[in-house]
């Protein structure tokens, strides 16, 4: 008897959620006929040998383009002693959270209440089904209108930060949706709060500076593992296009969408939808972490999993414990914004040779 009722709630549920599952139905079928031209492109570029050049040569360069230039000497070495002094009250904040935690003084000043939440975690995989089938639409029509030519390449990195745009801008217009018209809840919900906005951002400010130790020995870890095994992580195609794109209007939007759509974007589904769902079922610690793997893994990065799923731990830690969204945005816009301040650098030298 038990069996058959649940039988019959398996059904009713497969029913009253079979629009999610045509979709993913449809995700599933393109993606499964997209592998074939996705490994063999993949051999394709295997094949092609790219010298890395070792970072004695990159320091030889350096001191060449230096030579004779003396606003670049001065400004390199200011930059340096800027990111000395930042690495150092780092460190010194590092030590006074430990010495907080040792003596178990608090160390968020009276944090605001997080409302408990009416959405649970099947909302989150409504959202990523939505998202993900919007997606592979635009893919599709971008292909259909950009097919794989040398003459349509071009525009390939236009068109597809457009998609980008438009995606994010849906998926934030989905979250909306669900918590206020769905659940009848209010952005503050999210943990979108306006009260004590200016100490949200300076505290988001002073945590991303106690993180950049941790970030900068997780990244010399990860490159002294990849130079153990010999490995050379590919760059990737955002990574190309602010080293190589001309069109200036392109690297405007791509700026904007890095260093503020993103973050937004990504803190209100992440934090504010995602891990609200995942504590309500799973508490707080559990949710924390689970939502930096996710945040990491959809990334896509390999080489950067580690320094990523540590920033996405940070930014959910400080999201519970502060009560509001303001300063995980705040940690986003600003890790973005120095990641891509170092691009833009880069691609200044590179454009000296």
């Amino acid at each position: 008897m038990s069996s058959k009722l649940n039988i019959r709630k398996i059904r009713a549920f497969l029913n009253q959620e079979r629009i999610y599952f045509l979709m993913l139905s449809f995700i599933l079928l393109v993606n499964a006929s997209s592998i074939a031209t996705q490994h063999l492109s993949a051999s394709l570029e295997s094949k092609q040998e790219t010298s890395y050049p070792s970072f004695v040569d990159k320091e030889i360069k350096l001191r060449q383009l230096v030579e004779g230039r003396k606003y670049l000497f001065v400004f390199l070495n200011l930059l340096g002693l800027g990111a000395l002094f930042l690495f150092s009250f780092g460190i010194f904040l590092d030590i006074r959270i430990l010495m907080a935690k040792i003596k178990k003084k608090k160390l968020f000043l009276a944090p605001l209440r997080h409302p408990r939440v009416k959405w649970r975690v099947w909302d989150i995989f409504r959202l990523s089904i939505i998202a993900l089938f919007l997606g592979y639409v635009m893919h599709l029509v971008q292909t259909g209108f950009f097919p794989s030519t040398p003459d349509a390449k071009k525009n390939l990195p236009a068109s597809t930060l457009l998609n980008t745009g438009i995606l994010d801008l849906t998926l934030l217009g989905l979250v909306i949706y669900f918590v206020t018209k769905k659940y009848k809840q209010g952005l503050a919900s999210l943990g979108l709060k306006i009260k004590n906005i200016g100490k949200n951002i300076v505290l988001g400010c002073l945590s991303y500076v106690a993180f950049l130790p941790v970030l900068a020995f997780l990244f010399l870890m990860i490159i002294w593992i990849a130079s153990y095994f010999n490995y050379q992580p590919p760059v990737q195609n955002l990574f190309k296009l602010f080293l190589e794109e001309k069109r200036i209007w392109l690297l405007i939007y791509s700026t904007l969408m890095v260093v503020l759509l993103g973050p937004v974007v990504e803190e209100v589904f992440f934090r504010g939808f995602a891990y609200n769902a995942l504590k309500r079922s799973l508490g707080a610690k559990a949710a924390i972490v689970l939502t930096a793997v996710i945040f990491s893994a959809l990334h896509a990065n390999v080489f950067g999993f580690l320094p990523i799923a540590a920033l996405g731990f940070l930014l959910a830690y400080v999201y519970e414990k502060s009560g509001s969204l303001i300063p995980a945005i705040t940690i986003h816009i600003v890790h973005n914004s120095v990641m891509l301040a170092m691009l833009f650098l880069v691609r200044y030298l590179i454009n000296l040779e």
